[in-house]
């Protein structure tokens, strides 16, 4: 039997270069070439940490896994992100609430 020793952690951790919901974008391909071109120059939310090694890599140096819209998901490495925009996470936040609170306004009309 074959133990995966890799930790998926889908809450903050400290020291880690991410946190989860952070808005980044995908801006470099990785030095091996292994990263789907499809995501480049997009947007996404991290989704979760995944520590291949933990006892090399946790904290500070996770594989990031993003959530790109309808592109899907995919595992970065830190230097192939981008933080956005201070007022870009701020919009980004808004408008996922006005989302949220339409959803729970239309269910509270159907009941």
């Amino acid at each position: 039997m074959i133990q995966d020793s890799s930790l998926i952690v889908f809450e903050d951790v400290d020291g880690a270069p991410v946190r989860i919901g952070e808005t980044v974008k995908i801006v470099s391909t990785s030095a091996d070439d292994s990263m789907n071109r499809r995501f480049l120059g997009q947007a996404g939310v991290v989704v979760a940490l995944v520590f291949d090694d933990p006892d090399l890599q946790y904290p500070h140096d996770p594989l990031i896994q993003v959530r790109v819209g309808e592109a899907g998901e995919d595992l970065f490495f830190p230097e192939e992100l981008e933080l956005a925009p201070e007022w870009a996470r701020r919009r980004i936040a808004e408008l996922r609430q006005s989302v949220r609170d339409a959803e729970r306004r239309e269910l509270e009309r159907m009941s």
